[in-house]
């Protein structure tokens, strides 16, 4: 329900758009700020502990899945296809203005509407349409993480006790990339930056700050998992080569 609400209300954005109903920048900032909700679903898991009476470690985990999964969601429907379409479908695109003034495509065709979903995140942050390299460089870890995403439910599917070092070894490139990403773009003056504040606090904070501190939060509760599953895999093991 909680994906089905938020993705629903991104679909609702684009028709909207598609319709005359809501210009570009309102409906492309609606879904980024509902997108960032979403990406908070796993505290839903985590509020949910007392009730019903799961153990800690069982908490942990299905947290754990949930941010691996939707983030995972954000890597397929978002990024992936960006960087590989992006270079080929952007060009000469400086200002919003350039971006707005491609409406009228958009509005076109249900076919065009691609353009909206790879463009959506210029209305905040123009590095999306002009080519920026260090913007290109830090999505290409999309790939990565949805490949590591993969093989830790193939791992999990057979109960390994080393599934948790996907999120523990992981943990640090998110948080690297997410600081180049924003901080890049201080240093650089907020060139890049159509809006104003909130604006800017939408692309550079409220829509990067789950890839900055939830890996982390991951790092460490992977950690416990991992070392949770290791002991519990050392006894059993010592126990059959005892017997």
């Amino acid at each position: 329900m909680w994906t089905a609400f938020w993705w629903g209300g991104v679909g609702v954005c684009a028709i909207a758009f598609y319709l005359g109903a809501l210009d570009f920048l309102a409906s492309a900032k609606l879904s980024l700020y509902g997108i960032s909700i979403w990406l908070n679903g796993w505290l839903l898991a985590l509020a949910g502990r007392q009730s019903d009476g799961r153990s800690q470690l069982t908490v942990y985990h299905d947290c754990l899945v949930v941010w691996l999964l939707t983030y995972a969601i954000t890597n397929a429907l978002w990024e992936i296809p960006w960087v590989v379409c992006s270079p080929f479908v952007f060009d000469g695109l400086e200002t919003i203005d350039d971006v707005l003034a491609q409406t009228a495509y958009m509005r076109e065709s249900i076919a065009h509407m691609y353009w909206w979903v790879l463009a959506s995140f210029s209305s905040v942050d123009l590095r999306t349409v002009n080519h920026d390299p260090t913007f290109y460089v830090v999505e290409l870890y999309a790939f990565a993480n949805l490949a590591l995403t993969i093989y830790f439910f193939r791992l999990n599917k057979r109960r390994s006790p080393y599934r948790y070092l996907v999120p523990v070894l992981t943990c640090g490139e998110p948080v690297a990339s997410t600081f180049i990403f924003s901080f890049s773009e201080v240093f650089a003056g907020f060139r890049d930056m159509p809006g104003g504040i909130a604006d800017t606090l939408l692309a550079l904070v409220w829509t990067q700050y789950q890839y900055f501190v939830f890996p982390l939060v991951f790092g460490f509760l992977g950690f416990r998992l991992l070392r949770a599953d290791l002991q519990h895999t050392v006894p059993s093991e010592a126990g059959a080569a005892a017997g």
